[in-house]
C-alpha cells in the first residue's frame, strides 16, 4: 500500500497536459475550450486560489445546472489542501459564496414557477460531488461539483438511508439490486446558459 506521505506529496507531472490548469488561467467571464464559463475566482496564486465554472451541460432537467470548483494549483487529492492554510480558508469562502448564489437563483425560480401560493417555494436542496485521483494514479485535477439535488440527479445515493428502499429482487438469481434511473448529461439551452452565467457572475462579485 502506498504511504500516506507519498499521497500527500503533490504530483504535477501532468500539469502541462491538464485542461483544468488551462482553465485556471482564464479571467472571470471567459469561456473554456470545453464550453464552461468562469464565474468566480477567490485568491490569486496556486497556493491560495480557487475558481468556479458554470458547466454547459446538466445531468438533470432543463432548469438545472452544475457549478464546478477547482484549486488554481494542480492538486489531485483533498488531503493536499491542508498543506496551504489560505487555500483551505478560501475553499470555505468560494464554496459558501457559490452555494448562496445557487440557492438564490433556485429560490427565485421556484417562486416564479409555483402554481399555488400555498406551496412552499423557497426550499432548495443542493448536493456536492467531489472527485480526486485514485491512490496509484495521482494525475487528475481535484474538482468539486455543486448542483440542485432533484430529478434523476437527485436520486438516493449509497450514503443515503433511503437508498435501500429502491431495492428489487431479481427473479432469476434472487440477488438484490437497487433500481435507478440513468443520468445522462444534456446541453443547457443557449439562452438559459447565458442567463445563468450573467446572474452568477453578478451574484459572485
Amino acid at each position: 500500500m502506498e504511504k500516506i506521505d507519498d499521497l500527500i506529496t503533490e504530483d504535477i507531472s501532468l500539469q502541462n497536459e491538464c485542461n483544468l490548469c488551462e482553465e485556471s488561467k482564464l479571467n472571470v467571464r471567459s469561456n473554456s475550450d470545453y464550453g464552461s464559463i468562469i464565474v468566480c475566482k477567490v485568491g490569486n496564486s496556486d497556493k491560495d486560489g480557487w475558481f468556479a465554472t458554470l458547466s454547459p451541460k446538466t445531468g438533470s432537467g432543463d432548469n438545472d445546472f452544475t457549478i464546478q470548483l477547482m484549486p488554481l494549483g494542480h492538486l489531485t487529492h483533498f488531503c493536499q489542501v491542508n498543506n496551504y492554510p489560505k487555500l483551505a480558508k478560501n475553499y470555505g469562502i468560494i464554496f459558501s459564496k457559490v452555494s448562496e448564489a445557487m440557492s438564490r437563483i433556485l429560490a427565485e425560480e421556484n417562486a416564479e414557477f409555483s402554481v399555488s401560493s400555498t406551496v412552499k417555494t423557497d426550499s432548495v436542496s443542493i448536493a456536492t460531488y467531489g472527485k480526486c485521483t485514485n491512490w496509484k494514479e495521482k494525475k487528475e485535477h481535484l474538482h468539486i461539483k455543486i448542483f440542485p439535488f432533484r430529478g434523476d440527479i437527485g436520486q438516493p445515493y449509497t450514503v443515503d438511508s433511503s437508498f435501500g428502499r429502491k431495492e428489487i429482487i431479481d427473479e432469476g438469481s434472487k440477488n438484490e439490486f437497487v433500481k435507478m434511473n440513468p443520468v445522462r448529461k444534456v446541453m443547457i439551452k443557449k439562452e438559459r446558459f447565458e442567463f445563468l452565467s450573467k446572474k452568477l457572475i453578478s451574484l459572485l462579485k
